[in-house]
């Protein structure tokens, strides 16, 4: 089904921290002692005025593993058997005792749980892509300090040792959602509304309070094989018969939604676009209750 593009939706977003904020590198610490014991992750970018400069940022992959991670909480709550049991080696796959490169890409499909068909596995593509979230401008940084307890003798364990971590600023990426279901979409969305309502924390020492954030939602970019009013439509309303039979897709793959109204932009495709960070977050909040009912249906 990869190999096909029934329909699209391109998420453009800013992640601003409300606390502070450490997405910690994985490099080992420097013996400069005027640099934090826990730095946060750099990379080297070309800015506007064609300098190279060494910018903090959040990696999409941290990003990614938060929203998977979520996701899989949620269809757990729901029914144990909706997502992979990681920890205890019960993956869906590996437990069917499917092989990846001997099974059709519909079996292996079929075969994967709820979490895997959106995220992928070693079997099934990803159908959701995630940026690096790059900084707007410069952001606001300082260094915290802090120890480890001994919870036996409430003596001084480990320590003391800095963080580098963000406190102001807007770092912005993409996401990128292609062949979904409406169920799949609306996980997703619940994910992110639940990142960014601050439900849910990205990054380094959670339970200290940090990694907080809010999510601006810049601009929503759809793009469909066919077009229905005000709905937005499902890969299960998209793709042919055959291909859904084969893929076990869902019936009634559908869903209006307020202001939703697609344009023909060429001779294939159509196309409905939002940069209203309110009308976005009403359209996710509109597809989000969705994942229950297709997860419960399909079983």
């Amino acid at each position: 089904m990869h190999g096909r593009l029934y329909n699209e939706v391109v998420l453009e977003i800013v992640i601003s921290p409300q606390t502070p904020l450490l997405i910690k590198s994985g490099q080992k610490a420097s013996i400069d002692p005027a640099l934090p014991d826990m730095q946060f992750v750099r990379t080297r970018k070309r800015l506007s005025d064609g300098s190279v400069a060494e910018v903090v940022y959040i990696p999409g992959s941290s990003l990614r593993g938060v929203l998977r991670a979520h996701a899989e909480r949620l269809l757990r709550t729901l029914n144990e058997e909706y997502a992979c049991q990681v920890e205890a080696k019960k993956l869906c796959l590996r437990q069917k005792g499917l092989k990846e490169d001997k099974e059709a890409a519909d079996t292996l499909y079929k075969a994967s749980c709820h979490a895997c068909r959106l995220f992928g596995n070693t079997g099934v593509a990803s159908r959701v892509q995630l940026s690096d979230l790059y900084p707007a401008g410069n952001p606001l940084r300082e260094t915290r300090f802090g120890v480890a307890i001994d919870r036996i003798t409430g003596a001084v364990a480990v320590g003391p040792f800095d963080l580098e971590v963000v406190t102001d600023g807007r770092f912005e990426g993409q996401i990128v959602l292609r062949n979904f279901t409406i169920g799949q979409f609306g996980l997703l969305s619940a994910a992110l509304l639940d990142i960014a309502d601050g439900l849910v924390a990205l990054g380094h020492a959670k339970s200290r309070g940090l990694g907080r954030v809010r999510i601006e939602f810049v601009r929503a970019q759809f793009r469909l094989a066919r077009s229905d009013q005000n709905q937005l439509l499902g890969v299960g309303a998209l793709a042919p018969t055959e291909v859904k039979r084969r893929y076990g897709l869902p019936d009634n793959d559908a869903i209006a939604l307020e202001g939703f109204q697609p344009v023909r932009r060429d001779s294939l495709y159509y196309q409905a676009h939002s940069n209203d960070d309110a009308q976005i977050r009403q359209w996710l909040n509109t597809v989000a209750p969705r994942w229950v009912e297709e997860v419960q249906r399909a079983g």
